[in-house]
């Protein structure tokens, strides 16, 4: 299974939310590009980045920061507020490995066949769930739609690899929601799923790839030191 450390944006700052709340919001600093070079030495390969105030307003807002993360020498997984394909191309102009979005895929769910013909696999559909609902929108919004309709809607363009976030967990470091996962994972046995959501514990990344995940997220467990992100590296690569 695959680790991927998480770098939540807002306004220049290093910030984690709790279970999707702007007013919750904790800020870690602003050295971006210090805590990319330290996720970097600890054997990181990858940095999740994730635009929040993009995804509050609706546009990518930290496309800058991604040639510091270049610099550090990671592969940058960006998303947040990319929810037109002009988005999606200044997102890789900027340098950005894969992107993912949300919003895009679940105002047009059907609009996935033009993304997948352009990007391929290159784009990652994210399907934000709270409480058994698809929230969109920076998680501002709910969707009128199942998350295992839009899931399928999305799979029949040919997209393979999905993020999926328990928004419920997420920030809280309260656990993954397994058993939301496993009902994704038996649905859908043929895509891949980075898992993202309230991991704090090694036992927690055991769980998920038990579960099936082919990923999963890392925040505020490691900004918090509940976690060393050297170990929970190894522990990925032994799943």
């Amino acid at each position: 299974m695959e680790l991927f450390p998480a770098m939540d944006l807002y306004q220049g700052e290093i910030v984690r939310l709790r279970q999707g709340r702007f007013e919750e919001r904790t800020v870690f600093g602003s050295d971006i590009a210090g805590t990319a070079r330290s996720f970097r030495e600890e054997g990181a390969e990858w940095i999740h980045v994730i635009d929040l105030e993009g995804a509050k307003k609706g546009f990518p807002c930290h496309l800058s920061a991604i040639g510091m993360l270049l610099d550090a020498g990671l592969k940058v997984q960006y998303g947040g507020g990319l929810r037109t394909e002009d988005h999606l191309e200044a997102a890789f102009s900027a340098g950005a490995e894969r992107i993912y979005s949300g919003s895009l895929f679940a105002s047009d769910p059907a609009g996935g066949n033009i993304l997948f013909r352009r990007f391929g696999n290159r784009v990652i559909p994210a399907v934000d769930i709270r409480n058994g609902k698809v929230a969109v929108s920076g998680w501002q919004e709910t969707a009128p739609f199942s998350p295992e309709q839009l899931v399928e809607r999305i799979a029949a363009s040919g997209f393979t690899l999905f993020l999926v976030t328990a928004v419920h967990r997420d920030g809280t470091g309260t656990g993954p929601d397994l058993e939301m996962y496993r009902s994704l994972r038996n649905s859908f046995p043929d895509l891949s799923i980075i898992a993202a959501g309230g991991i704090s514990s090694l036992e927690n990344i055991r769980s998920l790839a038990g579960a099936g995940m082919a990923g999963a997220v890392l925040g505020r467990a490691l900004y918090e030191g509940t976690v060393q992100l050297g170990d929970a590296l190894k522990e990925a690569s032994g799943c």
